[in-house]
């Protein structure tokens, strides 16, 4: 079970919380050990001396060493009125509030066992005190007295709420500091991962931050330079090859009729060699400079494969109801081309290309007939310069799926190759709707 939370403002406002109760808590012991219990042991001995005062008076009239009149002036002086309850309860005295913690200290100042005596404070037009007479159960002393602020300490509850919303104060102004720029390297990051150019983050905000923000920006521009050189280098190596391959093929085309079958060989060779430059030049120009459009895929998907049915006509499509999307027209088009042209190369005919929307997803799929793959090699396949063992490999550089791959992470989307249950392959590309 997890304890902490996993976000920087949850960690910040637990932190933030944390040191506020703590701080709090001693407030609170400090304010109840050097004020409320001094004060209260005050306040107890106070009452203590006037029920005394009132219990003695009481005694002095029963023994007649004083009148009705002189107690009863005695008391009023002191604020003191003694009321009994033989008739029941006056209302003030069911209202008011029983302090258990008052009352045994109240009975250990009078001297008398704590279930003798009881205290109740009342909350009128002033604070009364109701102390029941330790000699008579049916008498009652009610002491008034002015309000004695450092006794009433409000409830923890109140703390503890202001304790939770000062931390998500805290953590919210922390945080903000904190979490705009690390969003700004998530998505710059995100860009970096699908081959994009960011640019230049603002270095702002913590110093802490400025320094990551700097150093990410430095890897952004080197990333980007070593990008740049590797399109230069393979394009450079792409063009120059050409200028030999062609001089070669016309060198071919004057061979003699004796030297028919070199000939064919050398030609067949070249075209291999072509092809492949054509796989890195469609590498590096994997379209993430052409502009998202708005388009219908299902016309895209119906041009590709009325495109290759000169080749093959035993193709088939079934185009299911799918929304415009954006999406790159050329990038897409060279993606689901190389998918099917894949297939022909690996599997022959027939094929069935169909596109559905599944799961908020658009789907198209490529079915072919061929004897499948090594579900252990699918993942390895899509890595540039890679090919299987089985029985679908064949020549070239390795590079088809490697572009396919790359185009759909343009579109936010991913390819899979599944073995079906009825024989052949399935080459699936998905990637989320986006207006």
């Amino acid at each position: 079970m997890r304890i902490l939370p996993k976000s920087a403002f949850g960690r910040i406002a637990l932190l933030v919380g944390v040191l506020l109760l703590i701080n709090q808590w001693v407030s609170y012991l400090s304010i109840s050990w050097y004020v409320a219990q001094p004060s209260m042991k005050q306040l107890v001995q106070l009452l203590a001396s006037d029920v005394k005062t009132a219990m003695a008076m009481q005694d002095l009239e029963i023994e007649g060493k004083i009148s009705n009149e002189v107690r009863l002036e005695i008391m009023d002086d002191q604020r003191i009125q003694m009321v009994s309850t033989r008739l029941g309860d006056p209302k003030q005295l069911r209202e008011a509030q029983l302090y258990t913690v008052l009352t045994s200290q109240l009975a250990e100042s009078l001297g008398v066992p704590e279930d003798s005596t009881e205290m109740r404070v009342e909350e009128s037009d002033q604070i009364y005190y109701w102390i029941k007479s330790p000699k008579h159960n049916n008498v009652w002393f009610r002491i008034a007295m002015e309000p004695f602020e450092g006794f009433y300490i409000h409830p923890p509850i109140v703390y503890f709420t202001a304790i939770l919303l000062l931390s998500l104060l805290g953590g919210w102004i922390f945080t903000k500091q904190i979490s705009r720029p690390l969003r700004r390297l998530e998505f710059a990051a995100r860009e970096i991962g699908r081959g994009d150019n960011p640019g230049q983050l603002k270095e702002e905000g913590l110093e802490e931050m400025v320094t990551v923000t700097r150093a990410f920006n430095q890897m952004a521009r080197n990333v980007q330079q070593l990008e740049e050189d590797r399109t230069l280098l393979l394009a450079g190596v792409s063009h120059d090859l050409r200028t030999p391959l062609t001089r070669i093929r016309l060198s071919t085309e004057f061979m003699g009729d004796d030297e028919a079958e070199v000939r064919e060989g050398i030609i067949r060779d070249t075209e291999d060699m072509d092809q492949i430059i054509d796989q890195f030049i469609s590498f590096v120009r994997d379209g993430r400079d052409e502009r998202d459009q708005i388009g219908d895929l299902n016309t895209l998907v119906e041009d590709c494969v009325k495109s290759v049915r000169i080749q093959t006509q035993d193709i088939s499509y079934e185009l299911g109801d799918v929304p415009p999307l954006a999406f790159k027209p050329m990038a897409m088009k060279r993606l689901i081309t190389n998918l099917i042209m894949n297939g022909l190369k690996y599997a022959g005919a027939p094929l069935e290309v169909k596109t559905q929307v599944v799961n908020n997803k658009v789907r198209v799929s490529v079915f072919d007939q061929g004897p499948g793959i090594d579900e252990k090699e699918m993942e390895r396949l899509f890595q540039p310069f890679s090919r299987g063992n089985s029985a679908r490999s064949g020549g070239g550089s390795g590079l088809g799926l490697a572009i396919v791959q790359r185009i759909a992470k343009l579109h936010r989307g991913h390819v899979t190759l599944l073995n079906r249950a009825e024989g052949g392959l399935e080459a699936r590309l998905e990637f989320p709707i986006r207006s």
